[in-house]
């Protein structure tokens, strides 16, 4: 009898920090494989190089500004942890990214009300 294609018990999460040039530093969401986890990071790679740029939410990083990128961590985990790891991780990654939006939202209109205090638009009366 053949013996059916069963997944894996358990997963490879490899955590990757990527560091800027700027000192800067930030997390890429976790890379998974049942298997090689090592060559799915080694092809993201890749492609990026290829590219010639580094996506994270809405920002877009010229190659030339990275400095390096790591892998700070792997862990083994079952296929359960893991999918509700992941899940765990995109929203909080989501919610920084949403953060740093109203962050810079609040500061350029903050910048807007001081230019209107410090001499604005002179009213027409």
């Amino acid at each position: 009898m053949p013996e059916e294609n069963k997944l894996p018990d358990s997963i490879l999460i490899a955590h990757v920090t990527v560091h800027l040039l700027s000192g800067d530093s930030f997390e890429l969401l976790p890379f998974e494989s049942a298997e090689d986890v090592k060559s799915k990071v080694n092809d993201l790679m890749e492609s990026w190089a290829k590219s010639g740029f580094l996506l994270r939410g809405r920002y877009i990083y010229p190659w030339h500004q990275v400095r390096r990128i790591e892998v700070t961590s792997v862990e083994e985990l079952s296929r359960q942890e893991s999918e509700q790891q992941l899940i765990d991780w995109e929203i909080n990654d989501q919610f920084r990214l949403q953060q740093g939006f109203w962050k810079t939202k609040k500061q350029r209109e903050n910048k807007e009300e001081q230019k209107e205090s410090s001499g604005g638009p002179p009213h027409a009366g």
